[in-house]
């Protein structure tokens, strides 16, 4: 059982700041861009294997551009883009298809502000239609053989995790698939101790960051369940990211 936390002031905040992202999100995530075979997913993930590619699925979807300016305007009415900035990527005539597929394979941020804009963008639209996808996928299906510490749905790494009493959960980054480990250390090494293994709170945004010194390998990490949606706790624990990648560390 999962005991459900109480939002931070902080997340509250945030969360209702993003709720032109989330409502955006939503409405991708309805659409149904995308489709997958889901029972051929769910067979290969019970015999071991990732259930689909998420740059085939991506690259299959057809013209995102509609999608991505939806994402675009609810970025600019959340606060997090400018109207003039928004303008000038849109000057740039950004190929949505291909900027989700650089963010789906994990490719650098581009230095230029636009293209970096669009990239974060994108990174939304293409989390919508992949968990999306994934949600289906696992409809019905409790993976409690799966072993490993990559997502079952896309073969991704998690970026989020939350412990309850007896279990700990992992989210990928890519498809919002939730899964359970035994794992209670680095997922890389299996590292559980400190030094080795350190985990610097933040109680004022009641995470966690597991950073393992000897893999390199970082988390950000909760006691109970989410608060609010992935997209909003991964806002919300962005400073976390950016302290870990400051380190040369990684998920």
């Amino acid at each position: 059982m999962v005991t459900t936390r109480r939002p931070t002031v902080a997340s509250r905040a945030l969360a209702d700041q993003l709720r032109p992202v989330v409502d955006a999100h939503r409405t991708i995530q309805q659409h149904g861009y995308g489709r997958s075979d889901a029972e051929r997913a769910r067979a290969r993930i019970l015999s071991g294997r990732t259930g689909f590619d998420a740059w085939e699925l991506i690259e299959d979807t057809g013209d995102l551009s509609v999608a991505f300016g939806e994402m675009a305007a609810a970025f600019e009415l959340a606060g997090l883009a400018s109207t003039s900035s928004i303008s000038t990527m849109e000057q740039m005539h950004v190929d949505a298809t291909s900027t989700i597929l650089s963010w789906a394979n994990s490719e650098s941020e581009p230095r230029d502000p636009s293209l970096r804009l669009a990239r974060r963008i994108a990174g939304v639209v293409g989390n919508a239609i992949l968990s999306h996808i994934a949600r289906d996928v696992m409809l019905g299906l409790s993976p409690l053989a799966w072993k490993r510490s990559l997502c079952p749905c896309c073969g991704a790494a998690p970026d989020l995790a939350f412990q309850t009493e007896v279990r700990r959960y992992l989210i990928c980054w890519r498809c919002d698939t939730t899964w359970r480990t035994n794992d209670r250390g680095c997922l890389g090494c299996g590292e559980s101790a400190p030094p080795t293994l350190v985990r610097i709170p933040s109680p004022y945004l009641g995470y966690e960051l597991a950073i393992c010194n000897s893999c390199g390998r970082y988390l950000k990490e909760r006691r109970g369940g989410l608060t609010h949606e992935p997209i909003v706790e991964r806002a919300l624990t962005a400073g976390l990211d950016d302290a870990a990648r400051q380190r040369g560390l990684r998920n």
